[in-house]
């Protein structure tokens, strides 16, 4: 009679062991496959940073331009270019030379 419940008790061991493997294996499986996902994730996440790190340093430089032309308004070569160009300003001492049409 112990023989039978040894085999009995194996046959639970065994269907035990068994089930203990398959939840095992679907969760190496469900780990893998999010492994994989935040592998995409963070490859798209890296694309985007490269992306966002370019867009910072045109704007960087876009802001240096617009300084140096804050500054070029204060100068007085930008007050005359602007005399002359929008209201048609001239020095009392300077000819004007007209084209014909």
């Amino acid at each position: 009679m112990s023989r039978g419940k040894t085999r009995a008790v194996t046959k639970k061991n065994r269907s035990g062991m068994v089930l203990i493997m398959v939840v095992v294996s679907i969760l190496m499986v469900v780990l893998l496959s999010r492994c994989v996902v935040l592998k995409q994730r963070n490859a798209a996440y890296a694309d985007e940073i490269a992306s966002l790190e370019e867009q910072y340093t045109e704007e960087e430089g876009r802001s240096k331009q617009i300084e140096s032309y804050k500054a070029y308004t204060k100068t007085d070569s930008y007050v005359e270019k602007t005399a002359r160009e929008k209201f048609g300003l001239v020095y009392p001492d300077e000819t004007i030379f007209r084209e014909e049409k």
